[in-house]
């Protein structure tokens, strides 16, 4: 019951997808949305700004602790002409208020992403069915497939990095993948330090987040990914316990 309720709400969670996919990089089509009211859903976003052009993903951010919104947005339309045409209006309100509608500057400083973190992976499933979806994005360079070091078991997880950065951004237009007979969610694996801070930021400094862990539902529960590499890529399963550096986005 548990896992089904963790993939109750795909539908709601895979509307960000395609504005995550190109966070980093310069996309022409997606729009910050400022000044929204409280009571803004994505839903009267999307259906407003429908009126400018063809809206293909639609987010408004929501505080991670309350749930509450942070009063913006971000809005992906399919042509970047529709962009020019919500600027050419000089004053937008919806819900009351007026809103704020700017282009979308892509986040500066950081490398495009290469590797992904794919949660709910059924610790029987082979790195053969792994290599074979994932290769069909692209080039893959490495699948790490940690391990449980006291029960010697497969974790509920693995980590994929690829050759580039664009198998991950078509990865990353469905949160969730049907590998075997599981429903695995990717997410882009940031750097461990990187991680924890974001949850110390989000959680003032408590919790196990501080300790570089996540708590998981389902399979792995509570724990830091740690384990050894599989065959596959740089690292052999007989190296020795192989401490990975990464956690999901």
């Amino acid at each position: 019951m548990e896992d089904m309720n963790e993939y109750s709400n795909i539908e709601e969670f895979a509307e960000a997808s395609k504005i995550n996919a190109s966070k980093d990089q310069q996309d022409d089509g997606k729009m910050f949305i400022g000044g929204l009211s409280w009571d803004t859903s994505k839903k009267d976003l999307r259906e407003y700004l429908s009126r400018f052009g063809e809206v293909v993903d639609c987010t408004i951010k929501t505080d991670p602790v309350t749930g509450k919104s942070r009063r913006f947005g971000f809005l992906l339309f399919k042509d970047a002409a529709s962009v020019d045409k919500v600027l050419e209006l000089k004053e937008h309100k919806l819900d009351g208020k007026l809103i704020d509608p700017k282009r979308a500057k892509a986040l500066k400083g950081k490398e495009p992403p290469k590797k992904v973190f794919m949660g709910g992976l059924r610790p029987d499933t082979s790195e053969e069915q792994i290599k074979e979806y994932f290769g069909a994005f692209g080039e893959i360079e490495n699948i790490e497939l940690p391990m449980d070091t006291k029960t010697n078991e497969r974790r509920g997880f693995c980590f994929i990095t690829y050759t580039n950065e664009e198998p991950v951004k078509r990865l990353l237009e469905s949160r969730y993948h049907q590998i075997g007979s599981a429903k695995c969610e990717i997410k882009v694996a940031q750097p461990k330090e990187v991680y924890t801070q974001q949850q110390q930021q989000q959680k003032g400094g408590r919790g196990t987040a501080a300790g570089g862990q996540i708590g998981m539902r389902g399979r792995g529960r509570g724990q830091d990914y740690s384990g050894q590499q599989s065959t596959y890529g740089k690292a052999s399963r007989g190296g020795g316990n192989h401490q990975n550096n990464y956690q999901p986005y």
